[in-house]
């Protein structure tokens, strides 16, 4: 078994968007990180932190809902966003030295979403963190709380 499977700590996109962005939970964020050992995403929270960082930079400039993100992004304007959105949560991960490891089988995303009760994004979470024998997660959300295959590290 690798090092980093048995000490990696999982980073819920919670967190980081917290971290990526001042809120009124960007403490609780820094906290929870500082107890990330060898801190590990996957794919499915890279793709929920870019989504949320265009949601984000793109409202701020009047684009309110997901159709108008959706045509805002194919102009250059917002292309240019996105890549801005991508750049910002990819240089989050590589300043901090975050694994990255891939998402589960659809099979098994399927049983664990059944099984306790996720949402589809929540189950390839803890399918990514069953296949890499990781077994701490740092979230600000509840979601992952009755899931006794996982301990839950947050405030």
């Amino acid at each position: 078994m690798s090092t980093l499977k048995s000490t990696g700590t999982f980073l819920d996109s919670s967190v980081i968007m917290n971290l990526l962005f001042e809120t009124e939970l960007t403490q609780k964020a820094q906290k929870l990180f500082s107890l990330a050992e060898n801190p590990v995403v996957s794919e499915t929270v890279i793709d929920e932190c870019i989504y949320t960082t265009l949601r984000k930079k793109a409202s701020k400039l009047g684009i309110r809902s997901i159709y108008e993100v959706k045509r805002f992004i194919k102009t250059s304007e917002g292309l240019e966003v996105l890549k801005d959105s991508i750049q910002t949560v990819l240089s989050f991960i590589m300043d901090h030295q975050i694994t990255i490891v891939r998402d589960p089988d659809i099979f098994l995303t399927i049983v664990i979403a059944e099984k306790y009760g996720l949402l589809p994004h929540d189950a390839k979470i803890v399918g990514a963190m069953i296949e890499n024998e990781i077994r701490k997660i740092v979230t600000l959300d509840r979601d992952f709380s009755d899931i006794p295959i996982i301990s839950v590290l947050t405030f």
